[in-house]
């Protein structure tokens, strides 16, 4: 049996995660080449789940075309999220349901653990905190789905940090003045996202308030996760 992957993404109306996901998958399949047979091609091609020209089950079916044409009978994808939210839990399962309908038995369908869950990649995230502050917060975007934030919550704990989150409470608003009440004169945020878009930009401009808000109080932003060879590396384990 021969593998193509496929890297499964939000998608954003902001160019930059789409580029650095692109890139990843270049250097992944850089990264795979030694250990793929001479025979053939390796196929490695981003997908979004969202505002992407068409759905993800049709992305997902044109892959598959592409694949069947160069031999390859199986596609391992896996989902760039960071917790178990609607997305990996609902969104995605759905999508491959119907690629695979689409798809019959001419390609075969693998989808991995998301991203996030991998302990590899909780230990790449870890070397990020080492450049904050003792007195840190990690920043995730969070989900409203029931035990969705566990991951970043047991996170938090191992690293000893303060979870916050974008869009469910506690806030980051919250987790700064909880610290500041406890004497901290000097705050870290880790940013638990994989690449820079508008969200991290959004994050950016809150932290400019909190310091116009506590100016007493040096807030130092970190940066999300990026691109690394640690990465590239870590993806390429979970895939094969």
């Amino acid at each position: 049996m021969s593998d193509a992957y496929l890297l499964v993404s939000h998608g954003s109306r902001d160019l930059r995660p789409q580029l650095a996901a692109a890139i990843i998958a270049r250097q992944l399949s850089e990264w795979l080449e030694p250990t793929a047979p001479s025979t053939m091609p390796i196929l490695v091609e981003t997908a979004q789940l969202e505002l992407a020209p068409t759905p993800l089950h049709v992305q997902i079916s044109n892959f598959a075309d592409r694949c069947q044409n160069n031999g390859i009978d199986r596609i391992v994808m896996l989902p760039l999220f960071l917790i178990p939210g609607v997305h990996v839990m609902e969104d995605i399962p759905t999508e491959v349901a119907l690629a695979d309908r689409e798809i019959g038995d001419k390609v075969k369908l693998v989808v991995t653990g998301f991203l996030g869950d991998n302990p590899d990649f909780s230990n790449l995230f870890a070397r990020n905190r080492l450049t904050l502050p003792s007195q840190s917060i990690i920043l995730a975007h969070g989900s409203r789905r029931a035990g969705s934030n566990q991951i970043v919550d047991r996170l938090a704990h191992d690293l000893g940090l303060q979870a916050a989150y974008w869009s469910v409470p506690p806030s980051l608003a919250d987790r700064v003045a909880s610290a500041i009440a406890t004497g901290a004169t000097e705050i870290g945020i880790l940013p638990y996202f994989l690449f820079a878009g508008g969200i991290t930009d959004a994050i950016g401009e809150s932290i400019a308030q909190l310091r116009e808000q506590y100016p007493q109080v040096k807030l130092i932003l970190g940066e999300p996760i990026g691109n690394s060879p640690e990465l590239v590396a870590t993806i390429g384990k979970i895939l094969r």
